[in-house]
């Protein structure tokens, strides 16, 4: 009588190495199996994310510091760029070839519009697209605008940049309508160029002081660096909440587990 009075007691207690809360019967971290999954396939994303986040913020940090360094340097040829990811200080003299393109869904004050794109024929064999800025659209789409490049020779400067196709597209061949100008979806020279008798730049030309220029300029500032870190801290945030809250309820699930392992008892 007195050996089982000793070994309740004993249990009682917690002295026993079964129920110390490190033997098998007695846990601390009991998680569930749900959860332990969810954790470990969640966990990897929102780092992955956060880290992403950090990466385009580097990578935009890096394109403003190059569009600043641009508008400060000297312009080069703009015959001599191939494509670029920065924006670069170009110029190109000649004469606007009778073509123009008309880069759709512009919009500026909440109106629908183009922006115009007209090559520039800088020799007999080659042109780089220049953008002559925003022009409404007509009272229906059928309607195109009037769109009158200037005469003579003349030479542009201005900041050159590659063109990024649209990220979302059903197919990568562009089919046009007949006639001009033409309507297209993307300003990409190397599709438009399957229009014309002639070959152009893979840039695009936004000449030094024009609405165009500093509306892209603005375009490219609205998502600057420091949004793309304020996401990576979401992300970063999300990961940490959740390995807190695996944890706790780990734990949580533990204690509930002894309590009612000790009840038994």
């Amino acid at each position: 009588m007195a050996m089982v009075q000793d070994n309740r007691s004993a249990d009682i207690h917690g002295r026993t190495p079964s129920t110390t809360g490190f033997g098998p019967g007695g846990r601390r971290f009991r998680p569930a199996l749900v959860q332990t999954l969810a954790t470990l396939v969640l966990l990897p994303v929102f780092i992955g994310l956060g880290s992403w986040q950090l990466q385009r913020a580097a990578e935009k940090q890096q394109l403003f510091d190059a569009e600043s360094a641009a508008a400060q340097a000297s312009p080069v040829p703009v015959a001599s760029l191939g494509p670029t990811d920065v924006p670069l200080h170009a110029r190109a003299s000649g004469r606007y070839g009778e073509h123009v393109f008309l880069l759709d869904n512009r919009v500026r004050d909440r109106r629908p519009g183009y922006e115009v794109l007209a090559p520039l024929r800088i020799d007999e064999d080659q042109a780089v697209l220049v953008n002559l800025g925003w022009v409404a659209q007509g009272a229906s789409r059928a309607q195109l605008p009037n769109v009158e490049v200037p005469a003579g020779t003349v030479q542009v400067i201005g900041l050159a940049m590659t063109p990024e196709p649209p990220p979302f597209e059903l197919s990568d061949r562009e089919t046009f309508a007949a006639g001009w100008p033409k309507v297209v979806q993307t300003a990409v020279p190397g599709r438009l160029e399957n229009e014309l008798d002639y070959r152009l730049r893979p840039v695009v030309l936004y000449p030094d002081g024009s609405e165009v220029a500093a509306h892209k300029v603005e375009v490219m500032h609205e998502f600057g660096p420091s949004r793309h870190h304020g996401y990576a801290a979401q992300w970063f945030g999300f990961a940490l909440i959740l390995v807190i809250v695996y944890l706790w309820h780990g734990l949580h699930r533990g204690r509930q587990r002894r309590n009612e392992e000790w009840k038994q008892q």
